[in-house]
């Protein structure tokens, strides 16, 4: 069995911060791009730009879908992706930020008279 490689500890930082920025999300919109950016920067993090490029099109949170989220093939498909996305808990971070914001959308879902209601202060 070959050693696995864990980002537990950097999504652990990574996670805090995301679940403060969904939060204060005001809709679902606003919780999509928050848990897109926030993977970004998690996976900019694990893979160095000069291995791959990861933008806003290769991530996409997904309600209806069991794992919540959808990774384009573009990055499945990467071979630098795929070793570590077989040799780590990779998977089990991004869940992490996934059922936050799964949590999150449901909560707006069964409130949006509040969401629509807000009133920002100066």
């Amino acid at each position: 069995m070959k050693n696995q490689i864990s980002f537990s500890t950097l999504g652990n930082e990574c996670v805090h911060k995301f679940r403060n920025k969904i939060n204060n999300a005001e809709n679902i919109i606003d919780l999509k791009n928050q848990f897109v950016f926030t993977v970004i920067n998690f996976l900019n993090k694990v893979f160095e730009k000069n291995q791959i490029d990861i933008d806003a099109d290769d991530i996409k949170f997904d309600p209806e879908k069991k794992d919540l989220y959808i990774l384009n093939k573009r990055l499945t498909q990467n071979p630098d992706f795929k070793n570590i996305w077989e040799n780590s808990d990779l998977k089990n971070v991004l869940s992490k930020f996934a059922e936050s914001a799964h949590h999150r959308y449901i909560h707006i879902c069964k409130h949006k008279e509040k969401t629509n209601k807000k009133i920002r202060q100066p």
